[in-house]
């Protein structure tokens, strides 16, 4: 029987299997030693060329240029980073989720903040924080329907990565969102506990209008020398409300962690770069400054 080859997208990857869709078909392929040794680990999220068997089955014969890839969880081709985070319970970690922020700009990855649970605590602190961001902020509520027909607008025809700490509520925004999902509360990475299971599979859910989202186990553990492909030298231009502020710098080599005659301390001052966004890049910018120096 003839082969005919299709560009797929990988839903997940395992055990040397890889699921893939093409024109709303799942097919279930291999690959050869040659593609993994030249072009590394098929991650959930590339597009790849296979050969269609006629049965179901294929054979992946080339991996398609990728826009971007994490390292964790290892997902290629994203669109849009929403990171999910509570007014409390969990009370927000603003360090990791502006560490979440720099790596989505360094892979040229749409960010957006999502606040969850609007209902039970005032939400006003956490978008203060980010409103002089380019990010889109959304203010949701699932027990009350509060804003899922904006989130779902923001998803639509995108690959995305949800993140966020355990307990955020991202099974419950996403069901509030897809009731067909049916996904019961710890089916997305709310499940995943710090230091647990970490080795479990990323995929894809494929959704409605080309949408896919993201499974990601394991992406609430935050490790900067995981990210070390981002130096401290460029730090600055990853925190993009920066940018209209560092002409006011007297020197430039300005490290902007310092008062003396920086112009994003002077921003900050004025407020408009908040106060808590300024001490996450200082406290990053140091991470990365003893990393880069052990290089």
């Amino acid at each position: 029987m003839s082969t005919i080859e299709k560009i797929g997208l990988v839903l997940s990857a395992q055990n040397g299997i890889y699921n893939l869709e093409c024109d709303g078909e799942n097919y279930f392929c291999r690959c050869g030693t040659k593609i993994r040794k030249t072009d590394g680990r098929i991650l959930a999220g590339d597009k790849v060329v296979f050969r269609d068997n006629g049965d179901g089955n294929g054979f992946i014969v080339d991996l398609m240029p990728r826009k971007n890839t994490l390292i964790r969880p290892p997902v290629a081709n994203i669109d849009l980073l929403a990171i999910v985070v509570a007014p409390k319970d969990p009370a927000p970690y603003l360090y990791n989720i502006d560490l979440l922020s720099v790596i989505a700009e360094k892979n040229n990855i749409q960010c957006a903040i999502v606040i969850s649970k609007s209902d039970i605590e005032d939400c006003s602190d956490i978008k203060r924080i980010y409103k002089n961001t380019p990010f889109k902020i959304i203010e949701t509520s699932s027990k009350m329907g509060i804003g899922t027909e904006e989130v779902k607008s923001l998803l639509n025809s995108k690959v995305c990565v949800l993140c966020g700490a355990s307990g955020v509520g991202k099974s419950t925004l996403i069901n509030s969102i897809y009731p067909h999902l049916k996904l019961e509360t710890g089916d997305l990475s709310e499940k995943i506990k710090r230091g647990k299971n970490t080795t479990r599979v990323t995929r894809l859910f494929a959704l409605e209008n080309g949408t896919y989202l993201a499974d990601t186990p394991g992406f609430t553990a935050v490790n900067t020398e995981l990210y070390c492909t981002i130096t401290h030298k460029e730090l600055y231009t990853l925190f993009p409300e920066f940018a209209e502020h560092t002409c006011r710098c007297r020197y430039l080599d300005c490290t902007h962690t310092k008062e003396q005659e920086c112009g994003i301390a002077m921003a900050v001052k004025e407020g408009k770069i908040a106060a808590e966004r300024h001490e996450s890049y200082k406290k990053l910018y140091l991470e990365l400054k003893n990393i880069d120096r052990y290089k």
